[in-house]
């Protein structure tokens, strides 16, 4: 693990506290922002933000909120991913829930969410078995429509799409507040850039401000709303239903599946040299997840998806210690019980809103392109990247287009949103192995080989594997170096010469398995032959040659197996 450049406080790096304190201020202004989730499921409409009903609901929320960053950060028994990342109401879970409400009330609707997070602690138990399909351009294109449905819901805060045409005001505070984001992201020195999402709200708020743009009757409710107040937990109730368990557990499904995109941001934010998921950090935040919704459930309290742009905020930051966490969780807390903090969130405008969801976007979006530009593709994977993407994008599209002849199906991509992008490509992925080999071999004659006949079969290799493209050049410079050592050692009996490749590659390893009739090389010493030995022993420059490739691999092994000397090179995939 190799701290980011771009990163001022690392993984285990504590927070000073004026910069706890700004960085805790704008993650609380982003995830209490999306309270009017809750408000909208809760009465199916605006109604005055300090009613007591929605108060206890938004508390709620905001208190299972806190335990399922508390859960990650502390990453204790097996719960917890170790690392930052919050969770954010979602409107995604409206069908679901309504579901469930208009058969048995609220106290359904919450209880059923006991199923949804024990879906997610059972699929964490499985995840670590799935490393063969969610490879690591699968988790560039959960990346990749996180930040693309992100964005859309920023566009549509802006342009009010079910409402009516954007005010020319609205485009300039957005477009300003935008302006600020992006200065603060590219010019602004890094030990500041921990206040560059407060900077665009602040100067976006005010903006709006002069133009007479705040939410209407905002100041009224705030004044109403008391400061302090202990919501009436579990006022609606709690209440199961067998009938609709396999509905929850779809909603669990889909929870999963966005957290393997938010979770695969936060592992490439905190190590520069990511390459490979840490599936079994993916379940234990994962089984935190869950937790979090169970204990929520008893709590009413809305269902919540792993929050990419929170992710992506603190990383736009400077900032991915999971100290920050600890910070969040105490100040969700606070918030809950805070009734006039909670109401004071919906002041921030709308067009403020929607330029920071579009700023966050841009950085999700090119993380997961970079994520799969970073390896190397054969027409299967391509396939499954390129389908997975247009589903996800276009999801709407193909809902309009089932809604008459398949209504159940659209019902279901309607629900799960840009979700459905990942569970195509991920189905793809595990259909188009079939007929896929993790082992091949090619005989080569000595006397016509050259190194691009070996860089080409290794590229093809690497192709078909999806691995990253620097560990490919690398492989193939060490193979033509052992090619050659073997080949002009004199070791090879043979006539005419020959050596056999083998390849093995499993996702977290690669295997180069040189085979060939003659004795074996010369073991390499864990130090190079010295400049008299180099005169004097006729073996030296073998030894000298052996010793260079472990330098050059990361493990390097010679046997001999039934009459035929073998030459093992192991390399990170």
């Amino acid at each position: 693990m190799r701290r980011p450049e771009t990163t001022e406080f690392w993984l285990n790096d504590r927070l000073p506290v004026p910069t706890a304190l700004g960085l805790s201020l704008e993650q609380v202004a982003f995830l209490g922002a999306l309270l009017v989730v809750p408000n909208l499921f809760a009465h199916n409409s605006v109604v005055p933000l300090g009613s007591l009903q929605y108060l206890d609901t938004a508390s709620a929320t905001l208190l299972a909120c806190a335990l399922g960053v508390f859960l990650q950060v502390l990453a204790r028994w097996g719960i917890g991913a170790g690392y930052y990342y919050p969770q954010q109401s979602t409107p995604t879970v409206f069908a679901f829930m309504l579901v469930a409400g208009s058969q048995g009330g609220m106290a359904l609707a919450y209880g059923m969410v006991f199923v949804s997070g024990l879906t997610q602690v059972l699929l964490s138990g499985v995840l670590a078995r799935l490393r063969n399909i969610f490879t690591v351009e699968v988790a560039g294109v959960a990346v990749m429509l996180t930040g693309i449905t992100t964005g859309k819901m920023g566009l549509e805060i802006l342009f009010k799409v079910e409402a009516r045409s954007v005010e020319p005001n609205a485009l300039l505070v957005a477009a300003v507040t935008l302006g600020v984001l992006v200065f603060c992201n590219v010019w602004v020195r890094a030990r500041f850039q921990a206040f560059t999402t407060l900077a665009g709200l602040g100067v976006g708020s005010l903006l709006a401000a002069s133009l007479d743009m705040m939410p209407e009757g905002v100041w009224e409710e705030i004044e109403r709303t008391p400061w302090m107040r202990m919501p009436e937990l579990g006022s609606f109730g709690w209440q199961l239903d067998t009938d609709l368990v396999g509905l929850y557990v779809l909603m669990g499904l889909s929870l999963t599946l966005m957290s393997l995109g938010t979770q695969t941001v936060a592992q490439r934010a905190v190590d520069a040299d990511w390459h490979i998921p840490d599936l079994r950090a993916y379940a234990r935040g994962l089984r935190a997840e869950g937790v979090a919704h169970m204990v929520g459930s008893f709590l009413n309290a809305m269902p919540q998806s792993a929050s990419g742009g929170a992710v992506g905020l603190a990383t736009s930051a400077g900032c991915t210690s999971r100290y920050l966490g600890y910070w969040v969780a105490g100040a969700l807390v606070f918030m809950a019980l805070c009734s006039k903090l909670i109401v004071l969130c919906f002041a921030v405008p709308a067009p403020v809103i929607a330029a920071l969801m579009l700023y966050l976007a841009a950085l999700l979006i090119m993380t997961g392109l970079r994520l799969i530009a970073s390896r190397m593709l054969d027409n299967r994977r391509s396939m499954a990247v390129g389908l997975g993407l247009m589903v996800g994008v276009a999801n709407q599209y193909i809902v309009w287009g089932l809604e008459k002849s398949m209504p159940n199906l659209a019902d279901f991509m309607r629900v799960a949103g840009g979700v459905n992008g990942i569970l195509v490509a991920l189905l793809l992925t595990l259909i188009f192995r079939l007929g896929a080999t993790a082992r091949t071999r090619r005989r080569f004659e000595v006397a016509a080989t050259t190194a691009d006949d070996l860089n080409r079969y290794i590229e093809s290799q690497g192709r078909l594997w999806g691995a990253r493209r620097d560990s490919v050049m690398r492989v193939q410079q060490t193979v033509w170096e052992a090619f050659d050592l073997v080949a002009h050692s004199g070791h090879i009996h043979a006539n005419p010469p020959w050596l056999e490749v083998q390849t093995r590659f499993d996702d977290y390893a690669l295997r180069v398995r040189f085979i060939y009739e003659g004795a074996p090389l010369p073991v390499a010493g864990t130090e190079p032959p010295s400049a008299e030995a180099m005169l004097e022993d006729p073996d030296a420059a073998a030894r000298l040659s052996s010793y260079l490739l472990t330098r050059l691999a990361r493990r390097v092994q010679i046997f001999e197996r039934d009459g035929l000397s073998h030459l093992d090179l192991y390399f990170d995939a």
